[in-house]
Parts: C-alpha cells; sequence; structure tokens
C-alpha cells in the first residue's frame, strides 16, 4: 500500500440536546428539548480533551463551533480556557463555524435568507470569542449540506467547506428536497462548491464510499469495527497543514468525532489514532 495522505482532525462541540431528535431537523426533531446551557457531558468532555490534547500537542485539530454555545457562559470560558492552554503548550488548535443553531439546513426547503442570517450571527459571535483561532471554515449542521448553501457560503467569505459524507445510502438524502438534482446529493454539493469556489473536504468513509467512519459511527455496533480499524491506519500519517487543507491540488484524509465523545467510557475514551 502507497504513503497515505495526510489528514487533518476536526471535532464538532455539540451538546447532547443538539442531536437532531431535539432540534433542527424537520422530521427527526420529535422530542422536545429547549435546553441551552452546557450539559454535564460536555463539561466532563472539556476536561478529558485537554488530557488528551496536552500529551498528543504535535496534531493540529479543528473545533467546529456552533455560535449560540457561545451564549453559554461556561461554554465560553471553557473553550477560550482550553485555546489559552493550548497555544501556551504549543498547540495548534483553529476553530470553524457549525452554524448559529443547530439547524439541518439542507433538510428543509432551500431558505438563502434564513441560512445567510445564520451564518452571519455565529460568524460574529465566533470570531468575537476566540480571536485568531478562527478560520472562515463550515460545517453543516446534521453532516448534510445541499447545493443551494454553497454560493451563501461564498457571500459570507467562507473558503472552505467539510460537511461531505460520501457514503453511497446517504448521498440520497443530501439533494432529495431539491429535485433539479436529481437525488445525486454529493456530486451537485460538489459541483456548487467549485463553481462558488469553496474548497470541499469531504470525511473519511469505510470501503468507499459504502460506510461512514466518522462522528456517530465510532460508537455504533457493527459500524464502529471498520470505523476504527479505518482510521488506525492513519495513525502515523502526517499531519495537514493549513497550506495543505486550503490547497484543492492536496490530498488529504479528514476525519471528526463529537467533543462529548470524550464523555464516554467515564470519561477514558480517546480517538482511535495511537501513535508508535
Amino acid at each position: 500500500m502507497g504513503l497515505l495522505p495526510s489528514i487533518w482532525l476536526t471535532i464538532d462541540t455539540d451538546d447532547v440536546f443538539h442531536h437532531p431528535k431535539f432540534q433542527g431537523h424537520p422530521k427527526r426533531s420529535k422530542s422536545k428539548n429547549k435546553e441551552t446551557s452546557i450539559s454535564d457531558d460536555l463539561k466532563l468532555s472539556f476536561s478529558q480533551f485537554e488530557k488528551w490534547h496536552l500529551c498528543n500537542l504535535s496534531m493540529p485539530i479543528t473545533f467546529f463551533v456552533i455560535g449560540e454555545q457561545l451564549e453559554c457562559n461556561v461554554f465560553k470560558s471553557l473553550l477560550v480556557n482550553l485555546l489559552s492552554n493550548s497555544k501556551k503548550m504549543g498547540g495548534k488548535i483553529t476553530i470553524g463555524c457549525h452554524g448559529y443553531t443547530h439547524t439541518c439546513w439542507s433538510a428543509f426547503t432551500p431558505n438563502p435568507a434564513g441560512f445567510k442570517k445564520d451564518l452571519m450571527k455565529a460568524k460574529m459571535i465566533i470570531k468575537k470569542s476566540v480571536g485568531d483561532f478562527w478560520r472562515s471554515w463550515f460545517r453543516a449542521p446534521g453532516g448534510y449540506i445541499a447545493p443551494w448553501m454553497a454560493e451563501i457560503l461564498n457571500e459570507e467569505g467562507f473558503v472552505l467547506d467539510s460537511s461531505i459524507n460520501p457514503t453511497s445510502f446517504l448521498s440520497i438524502k443530501s439533494g432529495k428536497v431539491q429535485k433539479k438534482f436529481r437525488f445525486n446529493g454529493w456530486k451537485a454539493v460538489n459541483l456548487a462548491m467549485k463553481k462558488a469556489g469553496v474548497i470541499e473536504r469531504p470525511w473519511l468513509t469505510t470501503f468507499y464510499p459504502a460506510l461512514p467512519s466518522c462522528g456517530p459511527a465510532l460508537h455504533i455496533p457493527i459500524l464502529k469495527r471498520f470505523a476504527i480499524s479505518t482510521w488506525k491506519k492513519y495513525s502515523n500519517t502526517t499531519y495537514a497543514n493549513e497550506i495543505d487543507i486550503l490547497n484543492s491540488n492536496t490530498e488529504i484524509t479528514t476525519v471528526y468525532w463529537h467533543l462529548l465523545d470524550h464523555s464516554k467510557k467515564k470519561g477514558t475514551w480517546i480517538p482511535p489514532l495511537s501513535r508508535t
């Protein structure tokens, strides 16, 4: 097997109540949960992540943060302290945008005005809170993005998107609300991003393009066996720097997990990227 591409580590900061079953999805959000304060699980996750991170400072990591979370003083304090401590120790954390709320925009009828307003609000609060750690990079809540969102990202100054899960059975879900894309979701998204001048960085999959390997797939029975095995293949690859990430001609592998994952197994879970 030849050399594997550099790897880009990314983390979504969703809290317990950001799950689509609670909010942000037109069909899946059936339970009522209007909580906005940080959960105890996410507090534990910050602590446990920082312990892992300080032992792995050579690993550059991008957090995709939900703007609304920074309206919670506890969350904001934990994030700002994490960034400060990491910087003092030589860490390399950057911050991207995961929307203002956890609204799965592509699952609704296209709403350019609503999405634009959401981006503007998220960008303002995140940039103000994290300063120089900010990057104009986007990840759509819910794991789906639609072609109509590409031009709005460009208008709001976003230069990169990392929302594509290029698995065969999920590709239908991305474009089904727009018949003109003939259900060819991910290909349509790629074309729209290219046309808008936004770099697209899809996630790692297993048995490409058959199975997801990131996020929830790391914990779902059966899927997690394949996902973890795939991640471990990248354990000793190089890490993508910002120049690589922003160069559309450079191949990189994007992986992501949730900050909340660090509360699993009583706070002992770590990403399956052992170093040798």
